[in-house]
């Protein structure tokens, strides 16, 4: 019996899932069909600029991080290039994002790893990309998804806080929350799920004062 009602939850919670893709899909493009600083300035135009412009985002807003990797690819354009960079002068130009020191060092062992360990490529597997220097399950997620073209979920603050206040999940860790709704977003929507749910926690159900008034699925939701 408790089985029986484990499998109903988990229906209903797919069923009004979908029905929260729907409505997000029409209210919200994908990044490819936007303006966004991030993709006008080709920050995820080639595998390297992606894994390099989001290692430098975490925890930094997109204009920071846009303004640390414009001039970044301006001086490189490859992992040779990035290795050989003086620390100081990297250091230089990543100032505008978070914890740009740590970052400093972080990319240069990657670079190391990457040349040394992987011949020079990307590794194109979740475990292989969590082996590198300053890459976590968020980062391992955007690359499969957008480099690498296996459809997942990548769990950031907005996202998290998106599937919470829907409760979708029950959690307050990224990566248990990304766990649960890569288990149960059907097929079709996760290519950009992602998009959508971190568009509508940057306009919508923002972590202040959210605009559930204005929301596309506030009937689909019991935050308020």
């Amino acid at each position: 019996m408790h089985d029986q009602k484990h499998f109903s939850d988990i229906s209903s919670k797919v069923h009004r899932l979908e029905l929260i893709y729907e409505q997000l899909s029409r209210n919200y493009p994908t990044f490819d069909q936007t303006d966004d600083p991030w993709m006008t300035n080709g920050l995820s135009s080639t595998p390297f600029r992606c894994l390099v412009s989001v290692c430098l985002s975490t925890m930094t807003i997109t204009p920071r991080a846009v303004k640390a990797c414009v001039p970044l690819f301006e001086r490189v354009s490859n992992f040779e290039e990035l290795l050989a960079l003086d620390d100081e002068a990297l250091r230089t130009i990543i100032k505008p994002v978070a914890h740009y020191n740590r970052k400093t060092t972080n990319l240069k062992i990657m670079c190391q790893q990457i040349l040394q360990d992987f011949g020079g490529r990307i590794p194109d597997t979740h475990q292989d990309l969590m082996k590198l220097q300053g890459v976590g399950r968020k980062v391992a997620d955007i690359m499969m998804n957008f480099i690498f073209h296996e459809d997942t979920i990548a769990v950031d603050t907005h996202v998290l806080r998106v599937l919470n206040r829907l409760d979708i999940v029950h959690t307050s860790v990224a990566e248990a929350a990304a766990d649960q709704i890569n288990g149960i977003t059907p097929a079709h929507y996760k290519r950009h799920a992602h998009e959508w749910l971190i568009q509508h926690g940057m306009q919508a159900c923002t972590a202040r004062r959210p605009r559930c008034g204005a929301c596309c699925i506030s009937e689909l939701c019991s935050y308020r």
